[in-house]
């Protein structure tokens, strides 16, 4: 698997604490076991040229920071669960999804990440197994206190097991 992520150098304590309260439904936390910073996967491809990839994450070196308010912790009602965090609507965040869509085919995209289809969003646990439903479905309906992240870094990345192929600096 390849695809391009935005991702936070901040501290994210609101974020890393709502990890720590979906990893409580997992065996092992799943996002902390990656090692990565706070991210949205923007597109994924199974096969793919990371030269392809690399151009259009070349577009974001003239992209400024992006700024996303999470209020809302939202489950993709899959086998194992996935619940996380998701931002308020951004039309920047849309823009770079669309660009990365303009360099390299929609098709080759996974379904779930092509435009329209896409549903932005900040993953607290990836493991979470269908006997825990109920318990995701109750953390899933948590108020969640409005925080801010800035996305400062655009990365092209394959996995598994997570490597970090090319970084640009959004600086613009």
């Amino acid at each position: 698997m390849i695809g391009i992520t935005v991702h936070t150098r901040s501290e994210a304590r609101p974020f890393w604490q709502w990890v720590d309260r979906a990893a409580a439904l997992e065996a092992v936390s799943s996002i902390r076991a990656l090692g990565y910073p706070p991210h949205l996967t923007l597109a994924r491809y199974d096969d793919l040229s990371p030269a392809i990839l690399n151009e259009a994450l070349a577009l974001f070196a003239r992209e400024a920071p992006v700024s996303l308010i999470f209020d809302r912790i939202g489950l993709f009602d899959v086998d194992p669960l996935v619940v996380w965090l998701s931002p308020r609507h951004d039309d920047r965040l849309i823009a770079l999804h669309a660009k990365i869509h303009a360099t390299i085919r929609p098709a080759l995209c996974d379904p779930h990440y092509r435009p329209g289809q896409w549903i932005p969003h900040l993953t607290l646990a990836t493991a979470i197994p269908a006997n825990r439903r109920v318990d995701a479905l109750a953390l899933a309906a948590e108020r969640v206190e409005p925080f801010e992240l800035v996305f400062d870094r655009a990365e092209s990345v394959a996995w598994p097991p997570l490597r970090v192929l090319e970084t640009v600096q959004l600086s613009g």
